[in-house]
């Protein structure tokens, strides 16, 4: 019994150290050795803004549209650039991407002018020292892909 109780509290210790925010641009590590990060988009912000990933490889978007408008999502730098279809009020997007530089990529929503209105973020990969484009050269280069408008 005595070793019951404790498998029980063991149990409840771990689940409850998983649960929470995370903090500033939580990721976890997703099965089979690629990493989780979670996006909230409302109007007209992305959370979390910032996102570390310790290494290269397979990040896994899961983008949840808290907003009341249509959002997406879009992750572009070091040679990338991929998005979202349109996600709707109340709904939840995944976006798998291989991020093989270490360097910074930026993500954004991409609807009609929303990354100027601060729906923006930053994603550094490693030490962050790639050699990608800065942020600036990337918006003067993108227009969304979705027509929305210019990027």
């Amino acid at each position: 019994m005595r070793f019951a109780v404790a498998g029980i509290l063991a149990g409840s210790a771990l689940l409850v150290a998983g649960c929470g925010s995370g903090g500033e641009g939580a990721t976890t590590a997703a099965a089979g050795g690629g990493q989780d990060v979670s996006i909230s988009e409302t109007e007209f912000a992305l959370d979390p803004s910032t996102v570390p990933a310790d290494q290269s490889g397979t990040v896994t978007f899961r983008i949840t549209n808290n907003g009341k408008i249509d959002h997406a999502f879009e992750i572009e730098g070091q040679g990338i650039e991929e998005e979202t279809e349109t996600i709707k009020p109340g709904e939840t997007a995944e976006l798998s991407v291989d991020l093989s530089k270490d360097g910074e990529y930026e993500f954004y929503c991409p609807v009609d002018g929303h990354r100027q209105m601060g729906m923006k973020g930053t994603l550094t990969v490693g030490a962050g020292g790639g050699g990608g484009a800065t942020t600036e050269e990337q918006e003067g280069t993108t227009g969304g892909g979705y027509g929305y408008g210019s990027g």
